[in-house]
């Protein structure tokens, strides 16, 4: 992502938010907390980090391959589980699971459209990521179409009620976070 160095930190914040959030959830689960939430909650912790590395100045510690190869597997993870529960919710406002599918395909798509022929894969860090000539635009407007409309649709229903406030304000983040990266797919 390009823009002044203060906004990218700024930027960087919420997703590794969403992923602390995450990551005090499967700390604290118990026994009755449904694999499927657990399954949610990390991937939250994987994207929010790679979004907080894809936004940030510093880059992050996986090569870009890396990270396409752990969107595509949460991916296909996620488009399984829906297509054997059959569209079964998971609970507490997560979204369900061809959500969580669409998620993984629009940063794996991220991923793939923003690497360009300059780039050092074996590099150590992921640089910032610039889209190359790989992003078809139509693309990146249908995931960034559904996307607000997810998000609009959680902050108008999770929001608002004091016991999903929190996996609500989760997804919201994500989602913007995520049309705000896809932005540049656009031409």
């Amino acid at each position: 992502m390009s823009g002044p160095e203060w906004l990218r930190w700024l930027l960087t914040g919420p997703f590794l938010g969403v992923s602390a959030y995450c990551v005090v959830r499967l700390v604290r689960a118990g026994r009755d907390y449904p694999g499927c939430a657990r399954a949610v909650d990390l991937a939250h912790v994987l994207m929010g980090v790679g979004m907080a590395v894809m936004v940030s100045p510093v880059g992050g510690p996986l090569p870009h391959a890396g990270w396409e190869t752990v969107f595509l597997l949460l991916a296909v993870w996620f488009a399984g589980a829906w297509l054997l529960a059959r569209g079964t919710p998971v609970p507490d406002w997560h979204g369900s699971t061809l959500h969580h599918a669409l998620g993984a395909a629009a940063m794996f798509y991220l991923m793939v459209a923003s690497r360009n022929e300059h780039m050092d894969m074996g590099a150590a860090w992921s640089s910032n990521h610039s889209i190359g000539s790989v992003a078809v635009p139509v693309v990146g407007w249908l995931l960034a179409g559904y996307l607000l409309v997810h998000a609009g649709r959680i902050a108008w229903v999770a929001l608002p009620r004091p016991g999903t406030r929190r996996t609500g304000a989760c997804q919201v983040v994500m989602a913007l976070g995520t049309v705000a990266m896809l932005a540049p797919t656009f031409t």
